[in-house]
């Protein structure tokens, strides 16, 4: 809300000056976002060295300080002289049509531009330099020195506060901590002719989406510009002067905050309006020359003829005021916020009206405000106002009284008030305060609340009143006392911090998106179809979801047109699967859901930083996941939110004088193996998988042995014994890959990117919290290098596990240092080589013990996988 500091002073005699005021009304609980004067980057400086330019009969080379900087600046004005003050505009400025550049003139650097009463607007002198008084502070901003009363205050009023968005409103809080009188307009209606009863005929249909609507006629006015004192006050309070009738609807609204409308009283078929509900398909075309479809939910203003006005938010072309308009009807109703919410957000559609009514304004003020807005059309647009109005309005409200204990202020904020105080404030905020005796000799007080404070509902409410018009720095300073809170005692909490520490000493930067986002944000990151109703990102495809991965080539046959057409079509539809939790009313479409999977989040700051950098992009988020539950939909269960980590790496990885290398596939599995590794997960593998947001060979899920760790007499645990795949159940714990190369043009990502996303639950869930001890062998270890020759098809990942799971307890480790195909491998196989070391606890090995162990193995490889020893 801006509010201009010369419009303020109109209802309340202001004696400080625009920044302490700023100040005292963000103390009283209204906050201020900034003061904004006139010729922002324009300052006060001092000339301290002139002298003329060489080979120029009129340029002056001076330099200028600021208090704080020095400036060289050419100037042309004859009138300057050393030690002058001047308006000095800095770099990036605005004068008039023209932004001040560094330049150079005659040779010489000039870094501003020294400015004349015509360039500041404050006259049509242009003979010379504007000359500050020498009293004048340095490196102030222009405005503070010669028009204060040109700025604006900015607030950022809160929903509660209605009443707050209006110049009255905000006068009225003044008055109140400055012990000031509010002078409210003066506001005298002359009546002439036919009663507006007759001139016009009113039907509301929906008595509670429209518990009020007023209208008065204006005969005989004569459209023209604003006067320039009104076309000013609209500009500095963010609106665009239009003509005399459409500009007082705008005064009046910032005036007293109620929003209102105003017909061309000719164009209204039958001079009849109906207030009612949209009829399905229908159509309005609006003030901006846009044709919106409405729903039958929306509530429209009409005639016989068809629709004026959505209700409360835009106006229509059809009936708008123009040149030739003569007789005007005006408008002003009170319309059910959350119809108004409901209606903006579908619609897409905000206005200064819209963000007013969703408040919920003042009920009373429909005729107050329609009388103003009739007593400034017949000032300054002529014509006579039509004797009386029309009036809907069949429950009218009634104030709300409050019995207020005194004590209350002492018991809840520790601050003492006098009576006088208390009733000094409320009434100074025009509440109706009336004292009453009490038998304990308390003060009580009989509150009148007005009905313009609906945000007023008990005593405690009344209390915040008064602490913040007598002060809030009246409440004294105290040591709180009582026993502490139990702490909270969250093992998740501990835990995101271990996974977030080792995720920035991989070198990843922590980013956080919104959980809420667009259906269509998470139909993009798949391929074909939506998952399955489970949506566990960290699970294969469900059947038949792939099997659209052709849908790129399925394009290369259709026009650029249609292919996009196809395109949107093609995610919409899966947008529309997605078994996601939507919001009945959410903030705007791009906000409408729960994700279930935080890879757009992570794609959109890929995409968006990549715009700004060639370096690396190396990103995570700890996040939740909303799955839905059987019971969600009938309010049995809530969704299950599920812990996360996601992550993205993308361009280069390292750069060296060896040459730059770029993230790949590896990079990231490299940081998911130490993830597992410091989390204690000693049995894990990556297999290959199709998933809709991956590239189809490009892919490969985690999964890890779930273990129950048992000491033995060796030190092995009795679950690390078990035969891998056969006993024990592989959990899955995530997916990893590149991102599939239509989700990264869907997102605009220009290089290949890849990414992970793992249940953090899951990861915890086969984690080792308590890790075993197992002494030091003193006796030496055996090692063999073992080549085999299995198929290519072979993942080597599960050829490792088979030798760990058929070592025995003899095998301490083993680890893949070579893979080989080429001469002498046949070109369907692969070579491995494994280092297998062996070790007992309790005596040295002998090489028929290594033997049997190593024979073991081999015969299982064989088994499982068709291994032969490389000759």
């Amino acid at each position: 809300m801006k509010a201009p500091y010369s419009w303020l002073k109109e209802y309340v005699n202001i004696e400080i000056g625009p920044d302490e005021l700023a100040e005292r009304l963000t103390l009283a609980g209204l906050e201020v976002d900034r003061v904004e004067y006139p010729w922002p980057g324009i300052v006060t400086a001092q000339i301290i060295w002139l002298e003329r330019v060489q080979g120029s009969d009129h340029l002056s080379a001076t330099r200028v300080t600021t208090g704080e900087e020095e400036f060289s600046v050419v100037c042309g004005a004859p009138n300057i002289k050393l030690h002058d003050k001047v308006p000095l505009a800095r770099i990036g400025a605005k004068v008039g049509e023209i932004v001040i550049a560094e330049k150079k003139a005659m040779g010489v650097l000039s870094q501003g531009m020294l400015c004349s009463p015509r360039e500041l607007g404050l006259s049509d002198d242009h003979s010379g330099i504007y000359i500050l008084p020498p009293n004048t502070p340095l490196g102030v901003p222009l405005g503070k020195v010669i028009a204060l009363d040109q700025a604006v205050i900015d607030l950022d009023i809160k929903a509660h506060r209605g009443d707050l968005f209006c110049m009255v409103g905000i006068a009225r809080e003044i008055a109140a901590f400055t012990d000031k009188k509010l002078r409210l307009p003066d506001i005298r209606v002359k009546e002439k002719g036919t009663a507006a009863s007759k001139l016009m005929k009113l039907e509301v249909r929906d008595a509670l989406l429209c518990p009020r609507y007023t209208a008065r006629v204006v005969r005989g006015v004569k459209i023209r510009p604003s006067p320039q004192w009104m076309a000013d006050r609209l500009t500095a309070a963010g609106m665009r002067p239009i003509n005399n009738v459409v500009d007082i609807t705008n005064y009046v609204m910032l005036e007293l905050g109620q929003p209102l409308h105003a017909f061309d009283y000719d164009k209204v078929a039958d001079h009849t309006i109906v207030v009612r509900h949209a009829e399905p398909g229908e159509t309005i075309t609006t003030l901006d020359d846009v044709t919106r479809r409405l729903t039958p939910e929306m509530l429209l203003v009409t005639d016989p003829a068809g629709p004026n006005v959505i209700a409360g938010i835009f106006g229509g072309a059809r009936v708008e005021v123009s040149d030739e308009t003569t007789n005007v009807l005006l408008e002003a109703a009170h319309w059910n916020p959350i119809g108004i919410r409901r209606t903006s957000v579908t619609l897409g559609l905000r206005t200064e009206a819209s963000g007013r009514f969703e408040k919920n304004p003042d009920i009373t003020l429909t005729s107050v405000a329609l009388d103003r807005a009739a007593q400034l059309i017949v000032e300054l647009g002529g014509g006579a106002v039509a004797p009386g109005d029309v009036d809907f309005y069949p429950e009218p409200i009634s104030r709300r009284v409050i019995e207020f204990h005194l004590e209350q202020v002492k018991w809840l904020t520790n601050m003492e008030v006098t009576p006088g105080e208390a009733i000094s404030a409320l009434t100074h905020l025009g509440f109706g305060v009336t004292e009453q005796p009490n038998e304990s000799g308390a003060v009580v007080l009989r509150v009148d609340v007005p009905t313009w404070r609906g945000d007023v509902e008990e005593s405690a409410d009344l209390v915040e009143e008064v602490a913040r018009i007598v002060g809030y720095d009246r409440i004294p300073s105290t040591i709180p006392t009582g026993p502490l809170p139990a702490p909270i005692d969250d093992p998740w909490f501990a835990r995101e911090d271990e996974v977030r520490d080792f995720l920035l000493g991989a070198g990843l930067t922590e980013v956080q998106t919104y959980p809420l986002i667009s259906r269509v944000a998470m139909a993009r990151t798949l391929v074909g179809a939506a998952l399955g109703e489970e949506l566990l990102l960290a699970a294969p495809a469900p059947t038949g979801l792939n099997d659209s991965m052709n849908g790129a080539t399925e394009k290369t046959a259709l026009t650029a047109t249609a292919s996009r057409a196809l395109e949107r079509r093609r995610i919409e539809s899966i947008a529309e699967k997605l078994p996601a939790i939507t919001l009945h009313n959410p903030l705007s479409s791009e906000m409408e859901a729960l994700r279930l999977t935080l890879l757009p989040g992570l794609l959109t700051v890929t995409r968006e930083n990549a715009k700004h950098t060639s370096a690396g992009l190396w990103f995570f988020e700890i996040g939740r996941r909303y799955l839905p539950t059987p019971g969600l939909a009938t309010g049995d269960d809530l969704a299950n939110e599920r812990r996360t980590i996601g992550g993205t790496i993308s361009g280069p990885a390292t750069q060296s004088w060896q040459g730059e290398h770029n993230a790949d596939f590896f990079d990231l599995k490299g940081v998911v193996e130490l993830l597992l590794r410091s989390l204690h997960i000693p049995h894990y593998r990556f297999t290959p998988t199709r998933h809709p947001s991956f590239h189809p060979g490009r892919c490969a899920l985690v999964e890890a042995l779930e273990l129950t760790p048992s000491p033995s007499p060796h030190g092995r645990g009795e679950a690390e014994q078990r035969s891998v795949g056969e006993t024990a159940a592989w959990v899955t714990l995530g997916v990893l890959g590149e991102v599939h190369p239509e989700v990264a043009e869907r997102f605009d990502l220009t290089r290949r990117v890849y990414a992970m996303e793992l249940d953090m639950e899951r990861l915890y869930q086969v984690a080792i919290t308590t890790p075993l001890h197992q002494g030091f062998s003193r006796y030496p270890v055996a090692q063999r290098d073992l080549a085999l020759v299995v198929s290519r098809a072979t993942p080597i990942a599960e050829v490792l596990a088979a030798i760990r799971a058929s070592g025995g307890e003899l095998l301490r480790d083993a680890r893949l240092f070579d893979v080989y195909t080429g001469e002498g491998v046949a070109s369907d196989k692969q070579s491995l080589g494994y280092t297998l070391t062996y070790q007992a606890a309790d005596h040295t090995l002998t090489d028929q013990e290594v033997e049997r162990a190593q024979s073991g193995i081999l015969k299982a490889l064989a088994d499982s996988f068709g291994a032969e020893l490389r000759s």
